[in-house]
């Protein structure tokens, strides 16, 4: 009877030793963040666009995320966040959100899963090209640098193709821009 409770309590510490192992491997992988400062990454992730409806913005970066390979995994609306991955690699999130009058600002946000780690996206190129400008295809509009709050007060948007600083506030004398002609009202929109 001795030997049975001993060969017992040898196999239950056995068991509890092989579930504390299997539990100590499954903690999470340490990010590993950019070396590069913040101002610099924040202009690389951030773009504006001259449109005020947050929720149209919303769903076309969805919409954007789906056509170019990304499974949605997360979206909070009232947040106005999006995460998305990627052939189970990458990782995206995106915030929408308001910035003065008719005015919505996108951040993306990129993170390569490895086993060793999470590593962040610093590439100016890939938050450009892989998610900007379809972006700004899907939208029919221009995706602007957002100049930084403590730069400028207004709020405005630096233009791409010049540099220049574009004010917040249309002068009296702008007339708004044309929709692109050749597409039905609904091409490329929700409902």
């Amino acid at each position: 009877m001795k030997r049975c409770n001993s060969w017992g309590l040898a196999l239950a510490v056995a068991v509890t030793l092989l579930l504390a192992a299997c539990q100590a491997s499954r903690q999470p992988t340490p990010n590993v963040l950019s070396s590069k400062p913040a101002a610099e990454l924040r202009a690389m992730q951030t773009r504006g666009f001259e449109i005020a409806d947050e929720t149209k913005v919303l769903r076309t970066v969805i919409a954007t995320l789906q056509d170019l390979g990304y499974a949605i995994d997360k979206v909070e609306p009232p947040a106005g966040t999006v995460t998305a991955t990627k052939l189970s690699v990458l990782s995206l999130t995106a915030v929408v959100h308001p910035r003065g009058t008719g005015q919505t600002v996108v951040r993306a946000n990129a993170m390569v899963r490895m086993a060793s780690g999470n590593t962040q996206v610093d590439d100016p190129a890939f938050y450009q090209r892989r998610f900007f400008e379809p972006l700004s295809k899907a939208l029919f509009l221009s995706a602007l640098q957002v100049e930084d709050a403590d730069e400028d007060q207004a709020g405005g948007f630096i233009m791409p193709e010049t540099g220049a600083a574009q004010s917040a506030q249309p002068s009296a004398d702008e007339t708004p821009p044309k929709p692109p002609t050749g597409y039905p009202p609904s091409f490329g929109h929700g409902p």
